[in-house]
């Protein structure tokens, strides 16, 4: 299915095309994107909610006088950051004046000081940089969206293609993040900041992988290994999502993507799809032993709901 594409209400005012625009808007094959912009509807529902957030801020930036910066949450999907659980109703803006013009529906407005260094231009609109909305997200979203945003980031800065994973690159933002934090003591959310630094890990490719090794560590469970490779009877080699050599385990987090996104499907349909994913867990158990235990985003509605699943496999007391 296309993208969501914009539609100005003023350009088909001005163009004499009202009639047929009112019309679309009547049978509601158009969505309000905010005042004065609309989308066509299926593409709009169709739509990932980072990818409903990025054209809110395209919507709301072609609607302002002057150019707005955005930030938290919205700069974190404009920097292609993964956000669990993101509300995609408003954008968020930040503005260094003192004073700034009040919230109003669709739209946040967050005071702060914002050094030039900490803006930069992504999808055509101003938003703060990579690092400051990273020092932004983790401090104020949910821990669960927090560690999500983390972990993006530093696979963003460091994962090099074919498993090759930069750790110098990613110490260096966490180096750079912690930085920061240490410079705004008493600031809202510096102690999930601090407690969620040291457990960012780039290697985590997905949200729910993030999510799932948070909750495995607030639960007490013991720390996986992420990304274990196995060499397989093949020769080829595998990498797996977690591994617990003491328990000699390994888990596999099966999000949708590995169904249905096409740079991972390798253009198999699901039957194919599934057949490969049992001949590679056969080899990789017959490579290390392991027992495997997969998992989906249905195991993590809840925390405890992923602690009785963890329970049950034996990974946690």
């Amino acid at each position: 299915m296309d993208a969501p594409r914009l539609l100005l209400a003023r350009d088909h005012l001005r163009s004499g095309r009202d009639a047929a625009f009112r019309a679309a808007i009547r049978e509601r094959r158009l969505v309000a994107v905010c005042r004065g912009v609309w989308t066509e509807r299926a593409p709009w529902v169709a739509a990932r909610p980072e990818e409903r957030m990025r054209l809110r801020a395209r919507a709301h930036a072609h609607m302002c006088q002057d150019r707005p910066v955005f930030a938290f949450e919205t700069a974190a999907a404009l920097h292609g950051l993964p956000l669990w659980g993101a509300e995609d109703s408003r954008v968020h803006v930040l503005d260094p004046d003192e004073r700034p013009a009040r919230s109003r529906p669709g739209v946040f407005r967050h005071s702060g000081p914002l050094a030039p260094e900490d803006v930069t231009v992504r999808r055509g609109v101003l938003v703060t940089s990579l690092e400051r909305t990273v020092a932004d997200v983790v401090r104020t979203a949910r821990k669960e969206a927090a560690i999500s945003v983390l972990d993006a980031a530093l696979r963003q800065v460091a994962w090099r293609g074919h498993d090759e994973y930069d750790r110098d690159a990613a110490e260096e933002l966490r180096g750079r993040l912690i930085v920061r934090w240490s410079r705004m003591p008493g600031a809202r959310g510096i102690r999930q900041a601090r407690f969620l630094a040291p457990i960012g890990d780039g290697r985590a490719d997905r949200p729910g992988e993030s999510v799932s090794r948070l909750w495995m560590r607030i639960l007490g469970a013991e720390d996986p290994e992420l990304q274990y490779e196995v060499g397989l009877p093949s020769g080829r080699r595998a990498f797996l999502d977690f591994a617990w050599p003491r328990l000699r385990r390994f888990g596999e987090f099966d999000g949708d993507a590995k169904y249905l996104d096409p740079l991972l499907t390798s253009g198999q349909d699901m039957r194919g799809v599934l057949r490969a994913q049992r001949a590679r867990e056969t080899d990789v158990i017959a490579a290390t032993g392991f027992t495997p235990v997969r998992w989906g985003s249905e195991r993590l509605a809840g925390m405890s709901t992923f602690a009785a699943f963890l329970r049950a496999q034996g990974l946690l007391p």
